[in-house]
């Protein structure tokens, strides 16, 4: 559910800044082939509007700068007529992408900075539960990532881009990595042997990154009766998710009794599939499967603004030395009041700030980013 209260004030704020962005932003470099994809955009008023389609970047431009839509998407799947309905639009071929979002993973700090908003009335609870203060919204959970968050999210993408290069044989030219605009990470792939895959085909890809369905035979332990069998494969266990478990239990092709001695350790077969199911969890990389198996997915405009954040959808050429809170903040800075709910410390382009009073005076990329966020409204008193 969309976090921005429904008012006036807020929507008119928000509506300026964002077709300032667009004004000032007028090209998408990342956009490839767009008489061949589908647009949408969802409005200030949840409303989502589909199936559209533009000639090129200066029709997109006047669209984004006439109606200033919240968030902006376009098609992974290339179309012959990508106005049509889903079913006339003549699939072509389909970009593979990734989608990996914080909220999939197990960051400790995580509850130190998320807030829980109500969906109905907008006030932060301090539990997610029933609003205290209308008895009747359920509450929403917002976070706002620290900088340890985003060290263990470029790690999880650090983990499948080397995937994508090692594993599947992708050439770097061909995967394009974007920082989502709130809290995760974006690959488009767009390799032109790799988009006549179909979902069937996706699907092996995610369970092979996720590494879901490794199985104990694969480096030699068979199941017999109620004990088990080692024989180590003769095209080796040095290559692919075979090395990652391999490399992990510390065996090679030379370890049967080592293999062996682990098994018995385990418990034997049984004990030792649920051990190779921790380490296949650990090195696999937690992706959104139903994003990449998806070959009509409207996804999110990279160089678009994120409406849960307004943040940009930002490509990321470092992952190293990327900081999201300041290479994706490119709204404007003049400044505004807001209306603050609950007191808070945030980092944005590189500037330290500490608001603990009801109204504050901050820069627009501030007032932005909590509006969105669900955690201030924009002040009358300007």
């Amino acid at each position: 559910m969309n976090q921005i209260e429904n008012t006036n004030e807020n929507n008119k704020f928000l509506t300026e800044v964002f077709r300032k962005y667009y004004f000032e932003n007028k090209y998408f470099p990342y956009l490839y082939s767009i008489e061949k994809r589908e647009f949408g955009y969802r409005r200030f008023d949840s409303m989502v509007v589909r199936h559209l389609s533009f000639k090129n970047i200066g029709e997109l431009v006047a669209e984004l700068v006439r109606n200033v839509p919240l968030d902006v998407y376009y098609s992974n799947a290339y179309y012959g007529f990508p106005s049509n309905p889903i079913n006339e639009k003549q699939w072509e071929g389909a970009d593979l992408i990734f989608d990996i979002d914080l909220k999939d993973l197990d960051i400790p700090c995580f509850q130190d900075h998320t807030y829980y908003v109500c969906n109905l009335c907008g006030f932060v609870n301090s539990e997610h539960k029933l609003c205290v203060n209308c008895d009747r919204g359920k509450t929403s959970d917002i976070s706002l990532p620290c900088k340890r968050c985003f060290t263990a999210i470029k790690k999880e993408a650090g983990k499948l881009h080397e995937f994508l290069r090692s594993d599947l044989g992708i050439q770097d030219k061909f995967i394009e990595i974007f920082f989502s605009g709130n809290a995760g990470f974006h690959f488009h792939v767009n390799d032109p042997s790799i988009r006549i895959l179909d979902s069937n085909s996706r699907a092996n890809v995610t369970d092979y990154i996720i590494g879901n369905g490794f199985m104990c035979e694969s480096i030699g332990v068979r199941k017999y009766g109620n004990g088990f069998l080692i024989k180590l494969p003769k095209s080796g266990i040095m290559t692919g998710w075979r090395k990652k478990i391999s490399s992990s239990l510390g065996i090679n092709q030379k370890s049967e009794l080592k293999l062996r001695h682990i098994v018995e350790t385990n418990g034997g077969y049984d004990g030792f599939r649920n051990e190779i199911n921790r380490i296949a969890k650990k090195f696999g990389v937690q992706i959104d499967s139903q994003v990449t198996n998806d070959i009509h997915r409207v996804f999110r405009l990279p160089d678009s603004i994120n409406g849960k954040s307004g943040l940009t959808k930002m490509k990321c050429d470092d992952l190293e030395s990327f900081n999201p809170n300041n290479d994706a903040c490119l709204l404007s800075d003049s400044e505004v009041c807001i209306n603050l709910k609950t007191k808070l410390k945030i980092n944005l382009k590189n500037c330290n700030f500490k608001l603990e009073n009801t109204i504050e005076k901050v820069p627009s990329y501030v007032a932005a980013y909590l509006i969105c966020k669900g955690l201030a409204t924009i002040s009358k008193n300007q």
